[in-house]
Formats: C-alpha cells, structure tokens, sequence
C-alpha cells in the first residue's frame, strides 16, 4: 500500500515467511498509540470496499474514494495484493488519484509463471495473450467501467468469468473488522451464527462459559414463520454442499464420480457454497430487519435474561469476535481485526489466537491478521515454539509525522 492515511510511503505486509513462501496462520502487527496500525487496516478495508462497491457505492460524478496522507494530498494511492484464489495465485492492484483510477491490473502466477489476466493504463485495457479466450468478455466491459471506477468491480457483478476468481476472493475470503462494535450488528452476526445449526451454537456456548463472565446460555428467537421455511432449506442445503465438498477435497475418486454422474466440479461446489452463505446471511438480515434478533443472555444466579445492550464492554467485545473468528476458521478465510484486544484481557484474547494456531481447531487454512498495542500479547509467544506458525511486524510513526511497517 502507498499513500493511505498515515502510510505515506510504499510499505508491504507478508503473511507468509520464507521466499517458499509458507503462508502463517497468524500475522502479529504491534504498534504505540498513533503509530499507524489503524491505517495499515483500513487500508485493507479500504481495498476490499474499492473492489467490491467501486461501481455502485462511489459518486460517478466525484473522484475515486481515498483517504492519501494529509501531507501528500496529490500524490496517487496504490494497493496491491498477492492472493490464492480456487488454487491460483494472482497478484491485483490498483492506483487511483483524486480524478481517475490511473492504473489497474491482475496477474496469474501458475508454476510461479507470470500471466497477465488484464493490464489498464487509464482508459487503456489490454487483455493477456494467455486470457484470447475471455478477451470479448473483458473488453465488452470496458465502454460500460467509469474512469473513477474499476475493471474487476464491474466484471465481478457482471460476471466476466476470467475475472470471477480475484473478485470472489476480495467477497468471500476476506474479512476486515474494525472500529467500534456496535450492540444491533453484534446480536444480528451472533444470532446469524448459531441459528445455521446446532452445532454452532454448542461450540460458541461453550467458548463463552470458559471465558467466565457469568453468561450460562445464549437465546434467540424462533425464526419468524415468513422466513423459517427457507432458512431451514438453505441451511440443509448448506450442510450437503460442505459435506461434498469435504468429500471431493478427500477423495479424487469421489471428485470424478461427481463429475461423471452430475457434471458437477470441485469448482463449481465451492462457488455454490459461497451462494448458498452468502444467500442464506442476506435473508436472515432481512428476517431480523424486520423483527429483531431477539437475542437474550442468561447469567449464573440472575432469573431475568439480559439483552446484549445491558452486557459489559467485555462482554460485547467477546461476542463480536466469537462468531467472526469461528466462520473463518470454518471456512478458511483471511480474518482482519484492528485492536483484537479492545476491552478484553490478555489471556482471553491469547486463548482465541490460539484457535487459529493451533491446527487441530484451524483445518481449513484460515489466517488471522490483527494490531494490538499489547506488547504481552506479542511476549507471550504466539505461535510458542513454533516460528513458523506466526509472523510478527512492528509500526512505528517517524519524526515526518509517517508510519512505517517492518517486521521482527
């Protein structure tokens, strides 16, 4: 990233270590008051929105949405990023000034070959040689992208098959938390979670009742009888969409079976999976939209549940990071937490970075990615013995008033 609030200057964050590389579960990011490690966040969220809302969220009669260094306000603001999409690695990147996106391009590296996917030099987009293929379905596109608007943000939502994979990844497998957690967004991702099934909601139980802050049980609502139907179907739907898809992943017979008898790839099951969540999250928002949650926690020795606006500071920041951190390790994502221990004490907090360590409870290859002011945090070894599985970096503002990232 370049030229995003406090990181003036070009910086670059590793999740891997080695030049293999050999991608760690946890990446440690420690930093003083004001040293930038909010920036460094938001420029990751900052990217992500980019991509997915550059279309419809941005005002096409403004600039593109950026927040450069307030001493560098001219300067263009660039983000890259290097990621495993469906078993590919592709590097994506940007750069977008206060009028135009500048420059854009995405790149494959099969058997650490490069190819160039598409390449944009302002209103010139070139497709690769290796991509002939999907050149119409590329450049049917380009009379429609905005200047201050993205290539891969259109062709997500139009759908432009080469382009597909780098834009679900920025949809499906990163997720970017920070600020302040607000109580309804709270109860609404929790009940989401342990509605899906009964197993959800045992594991968080019983991660809540170790954290010992009294809470004995978590009720919701029953689902609105509008809804409960197609929940209940998108939920079993869900479950026999996984199952095949660890099926697949175990079994290349199974994967060939499946694909002689149903047309059915590897491929195409996981792209369905990500619909069905993504589907069955937008309807169960509309479900609490339209009554609420009714999300109510019972504590030892207290007869009158408490809704989660009565809960301490604690105890909502528990409850924001449970449901998130239990998803991506569900599900394999890229987690990023600003400040993953706000409000929280040190072993708390050790013990849920420990989830991601630990390979026992981390099967799917999730990373997380957090800051925290908490030198503890950083002494207490995550990761103990074993380097490999952690990689630590350290911000720190500069007398020029601009961050920079550098790992220990």
């Amino acid at each position: 990233m370049t030229n995003h609030r406090s990181l003036a200057e070009r910086q670059e964050l590793r999740l891997y270590r080695g030049s293999g590389p050999v991608a760690v579960p946890v990446t440690a990011i420690h930093g003083g008051p004001a040293a930038g490690k909010t920036s460094l966040i938001d420029a990751l969220a900052q990217m992500r929105d980019a991509v997915l809302h550059s279309v419809t969220g941005w005002d096409p009669y403004a600039g593109p949405v950026r927040a450069p260094h307030l001493g560098f306000p001219d300067r263009p603001t660039e983000f890259v990023a290097g990621f495993v999409a469906e078993g590919v690695p592709y590097t994506y990147g940007f750069s977008v000034d206060n009028a135009d996106v500048t420059a854009e391009w995405l790149h494959t590296h099969p058997r650490s070959r490069k190819r160039i996917v598409f390449e944009r030099i302002g209103e010139q987009i070139k497709v690769g040689p290796m991509f002939e293929a999907a050149r119409y379905g590329i450049t049917a596109l380009v009379p429609l992208v905005r200047p201050n608007a993205l290539l891969l943000s259109l062709a997500g939502q139009m759908y432009a098959e080469a382009l597909v994979p780098a834009y679900r990844w920025f949809s499906s497998m990163l997720e970017v938390q920070r600020g302040a957690p607000e109580p309804t967004e709270v109860a609404r991702r929790l009940g989401g979670h342990i509605s899906r099934s009964p197993e959800n909601a045992a594991r968080l139980l019983l991660l809540l009742r170790a954290a010992e802050l009294g809470i004995t049980d978590v009720l919701i609502a029953e689902h609105d009888p509008m809804y409960a139907d197609y929940l209940r179907e998108l939920d079993a739907d869900i479950a026999g969409t996984a199952e095949q898809v660890e099926l697949c992943a175990g079994s290349p017979a199974h994967a060939d079976r499946l694909l002689r008898d149903n047309g059915l790839t590897p491929l195409v099951l996981e792209r369905e999976l990500a619909n069905l969540r993504a589907a069955r999250d937008a309807l169960y928002s509309r479900m609490v939209a339209r009554r609420g949650v009714g999300l109510n926690l019972v504590h030892t020795g207290i007869d009158t549940p408490f809704d989660i606006a009565d809960e301490s500071a604690a105890t909502v920041a528990l409850l924001r990071l449970l449901p998130t951190m239990l998803d991506a390790l569900d599900q394999g994502l890229v987690l990023v937490i600003d400040d993953i221990g706000a409000q929280l004490q040190a072993e708390q907090t050790d013990r849920l970075i420990q989830l991601f360590q630990n390979p026992e409870t981390n099967t799917h290859g999730a990373q997380l990615v957090f800051t925290t002011d908490n030198r503890a945090l950083i002494d207490r070894g995550n990761g103990r013995s074993q380097r490999t599985r952690t990689a630590v970096w350290q911000v720190r503002r500069t007398e020029a008033g601009v961050s920079e990232l550098a790992a220990l």
